[in-house]
């Protein structure tokens, strides 16, 4: 799958810069949606609710459980499907998410917002500094098969 980040001017709505940068699909988001698929899901297994960001560097990889510094996060605000692609879209205000935003995830199962809770299911390593002058809308694709 893949994330389109997209930061605009808090008071014009302009559009100042847009990402596209490829997810990493995590194994242990693997192993709920499998547990999910075969009925013995709990907590919510399989659905994926927060979308956080952090501040670290460091790349993402398959066994990572978890971002490295998060800093914000918040629930996804729209879901859609089509065909075998789940959108998962998520609103920062000008108040949400300020600072040097280095990685991202998509979090579920049993995640609330406390940070690094729940089943991190999809991360990525982002390079986007937000002001308390912009808003960000994270758009992650989630392409099954």
């Amino acid at each position: 799958g893949a994330c389109a980040l997209i930061l605009r001017d808090g008071k014009t709505g302009k559009i100042k810069a847009v990402d596209f940068i490829e997810n990493t699909f995590v194994t242990v988001g693997k192993n709920s949606i499998a547990a999910a698929l075969s009925g013995t899901e709990t907590n919510n297994q399989g659905i994926i609710t927060y979308c956080a960001v952090g501040t670290s560097v460091l790349a993402a990889t398959l066994a990572d459980t978890g971002l490295t510094t998060e800093i914000f996060r918040k629930q996804i605000s729209v879901r859609s499907v089509s065909g075998k692609v789940a959108t998962f879209q998520t609103f920062f205000t000008i108040s949400e998410a300020n600072g040097t935003l280095r990685e991202a995830g998509l979090f579920g199962d049993d995640a609330s917002d406390t940070a690094n809770s729940g089943t991190l299911f999809s991360k990525l390593a982002i390079n986007r500094t937000k002001s308390a002058s912009d808003t960000l809308t994270m758009s992650w694709d989630i392409t099954i098969g």
